[in-house]
């Protein structure tokens, strides 16, 4: 008897007058086999002899699972087709081998029927007690016997094509995470790291800041319909040697990935010099780089540009190219390779006075040339030139010596009060004068400055204490241009002085102190004043009582300890990137600035 198929049931003629009897057990019985209730027609009864006989039809229901096999024999190994029909809609089938291995599943379409070809394992064993088990929720069909051969399988009729039946709904994958890879987490400072974006919102524009702090590059709704993007930023070359860390942030949404990198110390070497290469320090940090002998020296990491011209790979490097020995009031030429192309470059004589710009100046190769002039009131001896450059922040320095002049004791006696050099300070600027300000974080960092007025080419003295032992100390104005860089000793304090540049707009300004490891900025408020006007000593009030401002107004913000605001960098990136000070004095921003005491109020 094949339990895939309604049977028929021989009945005595003593049973005939129970039909009640016989339906309950076809109710039982369809129940069992899990095909619904079997119908049992009204019982006819036969003529009345001694072989008279009578039959109770079972007759299945019209949706009741079947199973046909395509073949009836097969070889070890060898492959069996089907065809199943009466199945639970958009179930899974699944077919197993005598009871036992599972040995494929197939989706169920909305009509119940699936169709396919399984294969038989193959160490089965020969022989014609075999067969197939197909199972679904609520159901379970055993197919007709199977045979297994022990040569070549019987020819396979193919199967009678049947449409296909239709695959369950697919759900489209959630959308990815944000994520960011980096080709490389060890990086040399100066050098380049590129990355790739996923995850992020067609369109959307990303920055990267190194530690949290500058802002190393930028790509305007540049994110791919992927969600991708791939790029290369390049790591400062003042970066300290030790752990750091890229943090990619973009808007709409409000995305903000970090990721890890080890930055190691720059390479030595330059083109000709005896020294290591230029610092990446400021004020007493040494470096000459092979400034001696009169043949022009190199301060930098050393190399040269790439073979192609593009500078995309060159090493940062600054070079004396003429003038390592010069007479005060003579001229220095200089090239510098591997600097932020397009941006503004900005020399400074011993960290002090500016004596050269150029605007928008570097090639595209990240290379320039050009001549300055030493002041003709420059000191006899040892001096140096800082080439600087945003975006991302670039800082070298090369040395060189001037051969004639007043020496340092002179002009420092020219300079005091009645030395004939006029007021003191530098060059004749005022000292800093007006009250003390400071500013603190939640670790006790502190960073203050002794005088909180100070006209244009003035100095302000200041003082760190509590910043990361032993971490280089970077001091900007107003979040943009590098005034200097210190390194903090084991208790991480630093005392010094910056120069404020001589074509600083009168009006607010701030200087912001940053350390890495573990990562600290703080900032700390000053007053430009109008040069020759006569400071307030008190600091209670403007330094005269026309002071014009700079055009466009400029309200700055004074706070205890904050970040520098994401608008407020990237505002100061885009005034370098048209022109340094001259683009950012263009650029309006409002800032409130809270005293303490919680009353706000414009600088």
């Amino acid at each position: 008897m094949n339990p895939a198929r309604p049977s028929r049931i021989p009945t005595s003629a003593s049973a005939l007058p129970r039909p009640r009897l016989g339906r309950m057990a076809a109710l039982a019985a369809g129940a069992t086999l899990g095909i619904g209730a079997l119908a049992v027609p009204p019982v006819t009864a036969g003529p009345i002899g001694a072989d008279a006989t009578g039959t109770v039809a079972l007759v299945a229901d019209a949706v009741a699972p079947t199973v046909t096999l395509g073949t009836a024999t097969v070889k070890p190994g060898g492959s069996v087709p089907f065809e199943a029909s009466g199945f639970p809609a958009g179930a899974t089938l699944s077919v197993k081998f005598d009871d036992g291995a599972l040995l494929k599943q197939f989706p169920i379409g909305d009509d119940g029927s699936a169709s396919g070809t399984v294969t038989v394992p193959a160490d089965a064993t020969p022989g014609s007690g075999h067969w197939l088990r197909f199972l679904a929720p609520q159901t379970s069909v055993r197919s007709e016997n199977l045979t297994v051969t022990g040569g070549s399988p019987a020819p396979t009729p193919p199967p009678t094509p049947t449409p296909t039946p239709t695959a369950p709904p697919t759900t489209a994958p959630p959308t990815a995470e944000p994520a960011v890879r980096l080709t490389g987490s060890k990086v040399t400072a100066g050098g380049k790291v590129t990355f790739t974006l996923s995850g992020f919102t067609k369109g959307q524009s990303v920055t990267v800041k190194l530690d949290d702090d500058g802002i190393i590059g930028q790509w305007p709704s540049a994110v791919k319909a992927d969600g991708t993007l791939t790029a290369t930023v390049t790591v400062p070359k003042s970066t300290p040697a030790g752990a750091h860390w890229l943090r990619f942030l973009a808007p709409n949404p409000s995305t903000s990935l970090k990721a890890d990198i080890s930055v190691t110390a720059s390479g030595s070497g330059g083109n000709g010099g005896s020294g290591t290469g230029g610092s990446t320090g400021g004020g007493t940090d040494s470096g000459t780089g092979g400034a001696s002998g009169g043949t022009g020296g190199t301060s930098g990491s050393g190399g040269s540009p790439s073979p192609d011209g593009s500078g995309g790979n060159a090493s940062t490097s600054a070079t004396i190219t003429a003038g390592s020995q010069v007479a005060a009031g003579g001229k220095v030429s200089f090239r510098v390779t591997g600097f932020p192309a397009g941006r503004q470059l900005t020399v400074k004589l011993d960290d002090s006075e500016i004596i050269g710009q150029w605007p928008n100046g570097i090639g595209a190769d990240g290379s320039l040339s050009g001549t300055v002039t030493i002041p003709a009131d420059a000191t006899k001896g040892a001096h140096w030139l800082r080439f600087l450059a945003p975006n991302p922040s670039t800082s070298l320095r090369a040395d060189f010596t001037v051969t004639s002049g007043t020496s340092a004791a002179q002009a420092a006696a020219s300079a005091s009060p009645g030395g004939g050099g006029g007021p003191a300070g530098t060059g004749g600027v005022p000292a800093a004068t007006g009250e003390p300000a400071s500013a603190s974080n939640s670790r006790g960092a502190k960073a203050a400055i002794t005088a909180s007025q100070v006209q244009p080419g003035g100095k302000i003295p200041f003082e760190v204490t509590k910043f990361p032992a032993g971490q280089t100390v970077t001091i900007k104005l107003d979040d943009e241009e590098i005034l200097g860089q210190w390194k903090a000793d084991s208790t991480g304090a630093y005392k010094g002085e910056v120069t404020i540049p001589a074509e600083t707009p009168a009006g607010a300004h701030w200087l912001r102190f940053l350390a890495p490891n573990p990562s600290t900025t703080l900032r700390v408020d000053f007053t430009v004043t109008v040069p020759g006007a006569t400071a307030t000593a008190s600091g209670t009030g403007p330094a005269t009582a026309a002071v014009p401002r700079a055009t466009p107004d400029t309200v700055a913000a004074a706070s205890v300890e904050d970040s520098v605001p994401y608008a407020t960098i990237a505002w100061s990136a885009a005034a370098a990137a048209v022109g340094g000070a001259a683009g950012a004095a263009a650029t309006t921003l409002i800032v409130v600035r809270r005293r303490p005491g919680g009353h706000a109020a414009q600088g």
